[in-house]
């Protein structure tokens, strides 16, 4: 159910849309049938989802996005309908879950993601949306696991494996899948096996 409010004589009209239940479900301006300024969305229970940006009907500008209780949950910007620079996502103990930038609406440049007890879990490049370069996670305790190497979102180049942060295994990946004499490792250093793929 629709509900238009004219605000103005020049075909603005703050149009307001309801739930089955009477309850908000969004709101905001609109200059002739186009979505204009802030722009708020609403939960069954009428808390607020989402607080968005337009002009002329595409996002643009600062998006706030929550969970059902009140937590935010997403923080972006937008210019002309895409993804552009900064953006946050969090947990909804409030941690952040992962923070980078867009260019274009595709990711660019380092992105961080957390674990939910605030510890970082992995951090590596993007180029034109696709993960490129070397990449590092880590385990809910903040150790070292894996550093892989992608060019344009497929494991290629070197790679190494860590048990409790110490260097277990390196070698090389090729198309997602080990290749060529891979060396093993003791908590020591020492090389004590090897394979070939």
């Amino acid at each position: 159910m629709y509900t238009l409010l004219p605000v103005s004589a020049q075909s603005s009209d703050t149009l307001k849309e309801f739930y089955s239940n009477g309850k908000l479900k969004s709101k905001g301006i609109k200059q002739e049938g186009l979505r204009e300024g802030n722009w708020f969305y609403y939960y069954p229970n009428g808390n607020l989802s989402a607080r968005e940006q337009y002009k002329s009907d595409m996002l643009d500008g600062t998006s706030w996005y929550y969970d059902t209780l009140n937590h935010v949950v997403a923080k972006e910007q937008w210019k002309r309908g895409m993804e552009q620079d900064s953006a946050w996502y969090y947990y909804s103990n409030g941690n952040l879950k992962r923070a980078g930038v867009y260019a274009f609406g595709m990711y660019k440049g380092v992105w961080h993601s957390y674990h939910e007890n605030g510890k970082l879990k992995s951090v590596g490049p993007y180029v034109n949306g696709t993960p490129n370069g070397v990449w590092v996670f880590y385990s809910e305790a903040g150790v070292i696991t894996e550093e892989y190497t992608y060019v344009n979102g497929v494991l290629n180049g070197p790679a190494k494996l860590y048990n409790n942060g110490i260097l277990s295994a390196a070698g090389k990946m090729e198309k997602d899948v080990p290749v060529g004499c891979w060396q093993y490792y003791n908590k020591k250093g020492k090389v004590i096996k090897t394979k070939t793929f």
